[in-house]
Parts: structure tokens; sequence; C-alpha cells
């Protein structure tokens, strides 16, 4: 029971929590606001289970309540979100078509907002409990690596991250004399025998990619195991993860680059941009104004830098930003910008590294030929190299161009590695959900704004 108590936790809060929600905006309602129908409260009790099976059904299909070895408020938080999103979607047009005006709008709007405060807060307190707990040794997880070298040996030191708790690594098998942070060697002549002796909760297989034939054969023995989870590192780039997978016969095919967004997940994206675009250019005309006259007046010039770039399918637009070099010097279009560079002007110093003379890109965001996320956008004089020295370089080309991204938001801009950026930006491409687009636009204002990289 013991082992299982963190999962019971989860399912007991949010139970009390989307019960306390549902029934506090019924009350909310009818007993408090003017004009409340108290014999409408009834109906809304009865359909308390309904609406608690709807929440239950999405926070589960978001794994909300998988056993994961990191703890992230943020990444918790987000799919709880979108549970919410999906649970309140699905009530509107139960009720709409099933209840007509037989249930309150009003209690509906007050319950959505209660359910996003009540889940998130009970599921913050629970996690902070759990991660205590671990701390203090009440839950451990028991891993056993099995095989030896790169992947194997990151695995291992990603385990001992902050987020990480209540770890406890049982041994290493089959090493082959290679042993991994002084882990204890295991030479039991099976797996299964390996397991019997250690009983792990999770085994972990990696190997590098010239012992595919060993590795198959120790898949095959963690195969025979039942009772414990069993995960298998494969010699993949990190921007391979959310490959689709399929089968033609029976025959595993890996799509490399069948990243594609449909047409109306494209076209919620779009009015996303257009809309977040032009809000944003409103409440920031005060502080474009700002800069364009600091610009004006600090140094000879236009205020508007103009550049040609590449976006989507390798079409090439003008992209706009405030100017925060000198003029009169030539332009370097083979190299990025370095630190102390004398080109950059005093204004143009704190606008880069704040980010600011990226702004002008919201324009165009709304005229279509870039997205508020996506990769950030190169020269052509650079792509035309990059897709010669670079695999998968292209790629990055099957999306528009974006005025923030995955990469940039995780420090990779600026004169950086260029092979980690690529990286990143597949991986987005890849995984791309318009709540991922979201979680982005979050961290451009928590941490993508002011950079370290970028002078």
């Amino acid at each position: 029971m013991r082992k299982y108590s963190p999962l019971v936790m989860k399912v007991v809060g949010d139970v009390l929590a989307v019960l306390a929600s549902w029934l506090l905006a019924g009350y909310l309602r009818f007993y408090v606001m003017p004009e409340g129908r108290v014999a409408s409260f009834g109906l809304f009790v009865q359909l308390s289970v309904v609406v608690l099976a709807m929440y239950i059904f999405f926070l589960s299909r978001n794994n909300l309540y998988e056993e994961e070895l990191e703890h992230s408020w943020r990444k918790e938080t987000t799919k709880i979100l979108k549970s919410i999103f999906q649970a309140f979607l699905l009530l509107v047009i139960m009720l709409y078509f099933l209840f007509s005006d037989k249930v309150s709008r009003i209690a509906i709007a007050l319950h959505f907002v209660l359910a996003v405060i009540f889940l998130v807060t009970e599921r913050t307190f629970v996690s902070n409990y759990i991660k205590k707990a671990y701390r203090k040794g009440k839950y451990t997880r028991r891993i056993l690596l099995v095989g030896f070298g790169e992947k194997l040996e990151e695995y291992e030191k990603a385990l001992h991250s902050k987020r990480t708790q209540g770890i406890h690594l049982v041994g290493q098998y089959d090493g082959n004399g290679k042993q991994i942070a002084e882990l204890e060697q295991l030479t039991h002549p099976t797996l299964m025998k390996a397991v019997e002796d250690t009983k792990p909760d999770l085994v972990v297989i990696g190997y590098p990619g010239r012992e595919f034939d060993r590795q198959q054969a120790m898949v095959a023995q963690g195969l025979d195991l039942l009772n414990e989870k069993v995960v298998m590192l494969p010699s993949l780039p990190e921007s391979y993860i959310g490959t689709q997978v399929s089968d033609f016969r029976w025959i595993p095919m890996l799509h490399l680059n069948a990243a594609e967004i449909g047409f109306f997940q494209r076209v919620v994206k779009r009015l996303f941009d257009v809309f977040a675009s032009a809000i944003g250019l409103i409440l920031l005309s005060p502080v474009l104004l700002l800069i364009s006259i600091m610009i004006k007046v600090s140094s000879p010039g236009p205020v508007i830098y103009k550049q040609k770039r590449v976006t989507k399918d390798a079409k090439i637009f003008t992209m706009y930003k405030f100017r925060s070099m000198r003029s009169d010097l030539p332009e370097d279009t083979e190299h990025w910008t370095e630190e102390n560079d004398p080109r950059v002007t005093k204004i143009g110093r704190i606008i880069r590294k704040t980010s600011l003379d990226e702004l002008p890109q919201l324009f165009n965001v709304i005229g279509g030929s870039m997205s508020l996320i996506g990769p950030r956008p190169e020269r052509p004089e650079l792509v035309e190299r990059f897709n010669s020295e670079i695999p998968g370089y292209r790629m990055r080309h099957r999306t528009k161009a974006g005025l923030s991204g995955w990469a940039q938001v995780n420090g990779w801009r600026g004169n950086t590695s260029l092979e980690r950026r690529i990286e990143f930006d597949l991986y987005y491409i890849r995984n791309w959900s318009f709540f991922f687009d979201i979680k982005i636009v979050l961290f451009t204002f928590f941490r993508g704004f002011v950079n370290e990289n970028a002078y």
C-alpha cells in the first residue's frame, strides 16, 4: 500500500478539488448572486458525478497519474490546464445539446475559474508533500541500469538533478567492464536473476549503437520481466523525441521528417499569432515609440533595420528589427555579433540584451512571414552553408520562423552551439502543440528576454 500512496493522494486530492469547484460555483450562483433559482441547484448537484468522471478521464489521459522520476511544477501545471480546458469544453458541448437553458452559464464560467485555482493549488500541495516524503526516504524508486555507454552515463547523471528525488540505484548489470559512477557490478547469469536479487521498480537498458546485437539480446530478456517497468535508451539525438513510429506490413518505420501541423492546428496557430501580436503592438506602442526616438537621437541612420531571412519552405522574406548597429560600418553577413562588437551602438547594446530590438517582428507575424513561436530565422547565405554542413538543418524550414522559440528560451541563441540549437528546434517541430506554444510564450516572459549570449 505504501508504494501506491502518492497515486492515492493525487486521485483523492483531484476528486475533492473538482467537486469543491463545481459545488461552490453552484452555491455562489444560486444562493449568493441575485436572481438565483435554488431549484436549479439540485440539477447542479446531480451533474457533479458526470463532471467528476470527465475530469478524472482527462487528467488520466494527460498522464497526471503516472509515476514520473522528475517533478516539474510547470510541466504538471501545463497538463492540468490542458485537462481542465478539455473537460470544460466537453461539458459545455454536453450541456448545450442535452440541457439547453436548464444549467446556468454563469455557474459554468465560475466553475472553470474555480477549477483552475483549486486543482493547481491542490496539486502543488500534494506534489510538495510527495517531494518531501521522497527526500525523507518514505518513498523510494529502485532503478537497475543495464548496459554501458554514453546514453546510460547521461541518464545516471540526470537522475541527480534537484527535481529528481527518492532514487536508489541498485546496481549495473552487463557493464562490460565500463562501470558507471561506482555502481555495484552485478554478475548474475541472467537479467531475471539480477532483478530477483535487487528488486528494482524500473529497469533501464542502454548500449552504444555499435552494440546493437548485444542490446537486442538484453531487450529480449527484459520482455520476460512481468512486474518491473522496462525502458530502453536508443542511440538517437534528442531532437528525435516525438518522432512517429509506424509499420508497413509489420515492418517498423521511423518517420524522420514527418512533422506536419494539421490544417485545423495551423488555423488555430495563425489566429493566435494575429490576435496576440495585435494586442502586443497596442500595449507596447509607447515602448516602440520611445525606442524609436532613442535610436534616432543617439546615432544617424534609419530606425528600422531590414534584413533578408529564411522562413517556412525556405522562402526568403524581409525581417524587421530596431537598428542596433552603426550604419556607417560595413555589415558582416558571415558571422554573428560578438561580445563588445564595435558595430553595436550604446542604445543597441541595451535593446539587444533585452531583446527589445526584436519587437518590430510583430509586424512580420501579422503579415504572415513569421509566427510568434518557431525556429529563429537565419540569413540566406548562412542557411546555404548550414544546409551542406549540418544534417537535418533543412527540417527547420518545415514551419514558419518565430519571434521566439524553444531553443531561445533554453539559452541557445546568439553565439552558442548551432548543433544544440538545431536539436531544440527539431524537438519543437516534432512535438508541436498549441499548449507547447503557450508554454514557450510564458517562458519567453520569464526567462527569454534578457540573455547573456545576446550581444
